[in-house]
């Protein structure tokens, strides 16, 4: 995502760090105190919008799922001596971006809850819910532009690449052909590549080298692929037909609205009978319909080979991280890569 112009850009802009705890020492704030902080500075930008708009963006910052962005963000941090007000600040951005999404989403998907709670369009109605989503990736830029030009550069560009894969997965409805090369680059734009400007913001934060700054941002983008294929795996979670699609809606929503996931691809491309296809297809499909699909993706081999993908992007940012020299850095990313297939936004 970042070439090397951009990884110095952002070295000479964004703004040095000062002297504090080194990476890893006694002085670091525990993980628990930095997701606090990036919680404060969270709702403090909300406190800047307009009631209407504010109220849809804090009902999710006040419902956190695992805030793992902005984890990835303070672990990469913890490189090098960084103003752990900046990383929290650093950590908004990312989680701003991400509600963005969440509230377009929910529109996009006709969700009816959100992290426990009702869907934001569900309770103020798409308009200003979108307005909302709006309204955050205006915040998300405003922030990083305070941190500096070089981290309004990158977040301004993985903000486009969001969006782009959220056009690309919306366009792609009801493709029972659409090819696996395709996904992985939907993936990529949509969930990757936020993953590696997090990692890419920590990093530059704790005045990383360039060619550290690059492991950590690739770690990022391979987990933050794996991370989304892990998650369409849930879809077929437990008994055939799967019963874990997240807390937020029953397994087998996004095939309603034909956004098939790395499983149900796989198996459309080895179902030469056609059998899969026509049953996602049918007028008559519903969710009674997803122990059918499950059988039949299982049957195909989905299962299996999107499990073997996630494995291929999770290996890889294991290997970048082989290019870190922190070992305690090291660690605590290892550690988050074991969120991936698990429940929660």
């Amino acid at each position: 995502m970042y070439g090397r112009h951009d990884e110095e850009a952002a070295l000479t802009h964004t703004h040095p760090p000062p002297a504090g705890s080194p990476a890893g020492s006694p002085g670091a704030p525990a993980p628990e105190e930095r997701s606090r902080a990036v919680e404060r500075r969270l709702l403090a930008l909300c406190a800047e919008l307009s009631a209407p708009l504010a109220a849809s963006a804090r009902a999710l910052v006040e419902r956190p799922g695992k805030r793992l962005r902005s984890a990835l963000v303070s672990a990469c941090a913890r490189l090098g001596p960084a103003d752990p007000e900046r990383v929290a600040r650093f950590g908004a951005v990312v989680e701003l971006l991400h509600i963005a999404s969440l509230l377009h989403d929910d529109i996009v998907d006709r969700a009816e809850t959100r992290r426990g709670g009702p869907a934001a369009h569900t309770v103020v109605g798409s308009a200003r819910a979108s307005l909302a989503g709006l309204a955050c990736f205006a915040l998300a830029g405003q922030e990083a532009a305070d941190l500096g030009r070089g981290a309004a550069t990158l977040a301004s560009r993985a903000a486009a690449h969001l969006s782009y894969g959220e056009i690309l997965d919306v366009e792609r409805a009801f493709d029972t052909a659409f090819p696996i090369a395709d996904y992985r680059e939907l993936v990529e734009r949509k969930t990757g590549d936020l993953f590696g400007l997090c990692c890419a913001l920590g990093a530059l934060e704790a005045g990383a080298d360039a060619d550290v700054v690059r492991a950590v941002e690739r770690f990022g983008r391979e987990f933050g692929v794996a991370f989304q294929i892990a998650d369409d795996c849930l879809d077929f979670a437990g008994a055939p037909g799967g019963s874990s699609g997240g807390p937020d809606k029953p397994a087998g929503t996004d095939h309603l609205l034909g956004l098939f996931g790395a499983p149900t691809l796989f198996a459309l491309a080895r179902d030469t009978t056609g059998e899969l296809a026509a049953l996602l297809l049918s007028p008559a499909f519903s969710l009674a319909d997803m122990p059918a699909v499950g059988e039949l993706v299982r049957a195909y081999g989905g299962l299996t080979e999107a499990s073997a993908l996630a494995a291929v992007h999770r290996d890889r940012a294991v290997a970048a991280l082989e290019d870190v020299p922190d070992p305690a850095v090291r660690d605590e990313l290892l550690r988050l890569t074991s969120l991936a297939g698990k429940d929660g936004p």
